[in-house]
């Protein structure tokens, strides 16, 4: 048994005040898998895990979580305070209080948990700043019964990262220092441990910048020296550039990295270039591992092409290490790869891949040095080259799609090589190959949650002078059932393998499977797994039977009057009679009075905080009917209605996700198509006005013609500055859209989409609760977001700050 806590919580002090004061809510499940079969496995094993979260005033969570098993049991306590985390936010304001971790770059602090406080200040403007303080290790001393555990000095930290946005360049900079405290152990420790206190100190520059207009291009140079013992006393030959930070003395060292990358869009793509360097050695104590002795060139580019139906990347790295030629041995590796996705109709669509990967390495044996006679002896003796290929074909196609039954096929083939070299040429037994065919076919029944798929698979592979096949067919099957809250599938496959053209053996398998959901919290499953296998030295069968269950609760209530109330139900002076009725997964029972305070708590609970005034007073006029009742059918149907009404907006919440889902994805896909089309409608204007008689001339210089053409040139300007207006826009839209990438983060929605999904919910609601209809919903959101965000881009966006993307600027 052992504790331990895991606790992180982000503070927005604008919430406080509007939540319930405490909130609880969680789950549980449990497992259980019975195997009987020939692999060395218990008969039966279970698990159980349960999670009870805690909510204090809406801003504070307190998680606590547990685990059970016959083979082990873990119960973390949420009160051991040895990993308590608090990051507090105000506006463009962050705090990181207790055991955080925070990240400057790869090569200062990266990602180091310390104990300590740090902070984060983002204005509008453009400075930046973030600085940190704390304990990244804790004084650990040797222990003799156990010497496999670590022993370690105290370690202190800080850290300072500074930017500032000028208008043609973005500059940084960032300071990082630490060191371990000498006098923090105690206890005598082995020298075989290779344990000394050390100090380092971080000095990193960081740049970017635009070039040719549409580059950009970003430059981080790091020094980092370390003082591997700062016990030593003997002073360096010359001291470094951080001498004013650091202990010098003959063990420290200074280290360099440099890191380099270039992007450039190009049509509808992008090209990139990066270069990294890491001397040997580098190391910063900011970070837990890192690598070094390396040098990086990349090559990336990708582009779409045939009104994006066509969809190519192609990427190249080459990668050295050695740096200072201190190792026996060098090594290189080339690795290039090469993807493209094709859509030739909403029916057929490819894929494909190809990459090859090639590492060189040059041992220099220390024996052949010795031992040679010649200065030419030995040459490329022990080179030895690896190349590993790997290509994959893929072929999707809808046969025919209605909406009662769907038809698809596809195909999938694969190619593996790998090739070993010496001396330029294939050593013995040092090529391999592998292929690998697949191709399915699907029918499906959309009304029926019906689908059947049947497939067959080839695989092929030789090792040296050995070749192995195994062949076989799948069929499955996946139905839905009772509203689609119990989901079963079945399938079975066949296999057989040869060797060298001799049968080795069968494999059979079926399995089943079910899924159902109760109450939409309550969560049942059973898997069924039989495998039969037969071969000249191994026959038997497999058995595994799994289950399953999971229960996940949400602002429960517990029930602290039920002994009071077992107690006047035992005199017969004091019974009433009890009502019980049940509305989705809760459960109402007790006396009149008990069921009007059970549905009045229910609607001021903190689930239904966010429901609309409307609506709310819509809701006090139905509970206060249903209080009024006094016949027991009359108050459950008064209930029942009101408790539906109560719902509707929650309900309303997951249908409102899905629209503006549905939305921004449909937006998202017309967005290169109308940018072409805005780009095009604001350079008709532009070189309208270009082309005026009044473009260029002073208005003290107008004659009386000019004079008559003023109003028409005004409107002309006003209209060309309205389109780009609405071409720039666009283009931020389309950066900020770009973070939609799934239903997820709709739901979550940060920034500039929470801000509209608050201001727009109470409308959508009123539309959809009148007019019940989704795609009029859609319509509404749609309209609403453009216009929402077109807004914002007029506070946010610089309109001269455009490049014509599909004109020729000339």
């Amino acid at each position: 048994m052992c504790c331990t806590l895991g606790f992180s919580q982000s503070i927005n002090f604008d919430q406080l005040g509007k939540e319930k004061w405490l909130r609880y809510n969680g789950g549980v499940s449990a497992n259980a898998v019975y195997y009987d079969g020939t692999a060395n496995r218990q008969a039966l094993t279970y698990y159980l895990t349960g999670s009870l979260n805690f909510n204090i005033a809406g801003v504070y969570n307190i998680p606590l979580s547990f685990t059970y098993s016959n083979q082990e049991f873990n119960f973390p306590n949420p009160f051991n305070f040895n990993r308590l985390s608090l990051h507090p936010s105000y506006k463009w304001a962050t705090a990181h209080i207790g055991d955080v971790s925070m990240t400057f770059s790869p090569y200062t602090l990266a990602g180091h948990q310390f104990s300590g406080a740090g902070f984060d200040l983002n204005p509008e403007g453009k400075f930046q700043i973030s600085a940190m303080y704390g304990r990244f290790l804790k004084a650990t001393e040797y222990n003799e019964e156990h010497p496999e555990a670590l022993t370690a000095y105290k370690r202190m930290g800080y850290g300072v990262k500074t930017a500032y946005d000028f208008d043609f360049m973005k500059l940084g900079l960032i300071l990082f220092k630490a060191n371990d405290e000498e006098n923090s152990i105690k206890t005598p420790f082995p020298l075989e441990l290779g344990l000394s206190p050390k100090d380092n100190a971080v000095l990193s520059f960081e740049s970017e910048f635009r070039l040719f207009e549409k580059a950009s291009m970003h430059i981080e140079y790091a020094i980092s020296g370390v003082t591997e013992d700062t016990r030593l006393t003997e002073v360096p030959s010359s001291t470094g550039l951080l001498s004013f930070l650091l202990k010098e003395n003959i063990s420290t060292q200074y280290y360099k990295a440099l890191n380099a990358s270039f992007d450039y869009p190009a049509g509808n793509g992008t090209l990139g270039l990066g270069y990294e360097r890491i001397d040997p050695e580098y190391k910063t104590l900011g970070a837990y591992y890192f690598n070094n002795d390396l040098e990086n060139i990349t090559v990336n580019a990708s582009q779409s092409i045939f009104d994006n139906k066509l969809n190519l990347s192609v990427n190249a790295g080459l990668q050295r290490d050695n740096l200072n030629k201190a190792k026996s041995s060098d090594q290189q590796r080339i690795v290039s790869a090469v993807n493209a996705n094709y859509t030739a109709s909403d029916r057929l669509g490819f894929n494909a891949s190809y990459s090859n990967f090639q590492s060189y390495t040059n041992i220099r044996d220390q024996f052949d040095y010795i031992n040679q006679v010649g200065a030419y002896d030995n040459i490329d003796t022990l080179n030895y080259r690896q190349i590993s290929q790997n290509a994959n074909l893929g072929i999707n196609y809808i046969l025919k799609k209605t909406e009662t039954k769907q038809h698809s096929t596809n195909l999938n083939l694969v190619y593996q090589n790998s090739t070993n070299q010496q001396e330029g040429e294939t050593i013995e037994g040092g090529e391999n190959s592998f292929y690998n065919g697949m191709a399915g076919y699907t029918l499906g029944y959309p009304k029926q949650a019906l689908n059947i798929s049947l497939a067959a698979n080839v695989s092929y592979n030789t090792v040296a002078e050995d070749d192995n096949m195994t062949l076989g067919p799948t069929l499955s099957i996946g139905k839905q059932f009772f509203d689609k809250q119990l989901r079963t599938n079945f399938s079975s496959s066949y296999n057989t393998s040869f060797a060298n053209g001799e049968q080795q053996n069968n494999v059979f398998n079926f399995r089943l499977g079910s899924n159902y959901t109760l109450y939409k919290k309550h969560n049942l499953s059973l898997n069924f797994l039989m495998l039969f296998r037969n071969s000249e030295l191994n026959t038997g069968r497999d058995l595994t039977i799994t289950f399953g269950y999971s229960y996940a609760f949400d602002n429960f209530k517990l029930d602290l009057d039920r002994n009071r109330r077992s107690l006047n139900e035992g005199n017969p002076r004091n019974r009433e009679s009890i009502l019980s009725f049940r509305y989705r997964n809760v459960s109402y029972s007790g006396t009149i009075p008990e069921l009007n305070e059970q549905l009045t708590n229910v609607y001021e609970s903190s689930q239904f905080a966010n429901i609309p005034q409307f609506k709310k007073d819509e809701l006090k006029i139905l509970l206060a009917t249903v209080k009024e009742q006094k016949r027991e059918e009359k108050y459950k149907e008064q209930a029942l209605i009101f408790l539906e009404e109560l719902y509707a907006f929650n309900d309303f919440q997951t249908i409102y996700d899905d629209a503006l889902y549905n939305v921004v994805m449909s937006i998202k896909d017309d967005m290169k198509k109308i940018d072409m089309a805005l780009e095009k409608l604001f350079v008709v204007k532009k070189l309208e006005a270009d082309k005026h008689p009044l473009n260029g001339k002073a208005p003290e210089d107008y004659t009386n013609k000019d004079k008559a053409l003023v109003p028409r040139y005004e409107a002309l300007l006003e209209e060309r500055e309205t389109r780009l207006q609405k071409l720039v826009g666009h283009r931020w839209m389309e950066t900020q859209f770009a973070e939609f990438t799934s239903k997820e983060v709709i739901m979550k929605g940060t920034g500039f989409l929470q801000e509209f999904k608050q201001n727009k919910a109470l409308k959508a609601f009123e539309l959809y609760e009148t007019t019940e209809n989704q795609e009029k919903l859609e319509y509404y959101l749609e309209n609403e977001i453009i216009d929402f965000y077109y807004k914002k881009s007029l506070k946010t966006v610089n309109p001269e700050l455009f490049e014509l993307r599909y004109i020729n600027k000339q």
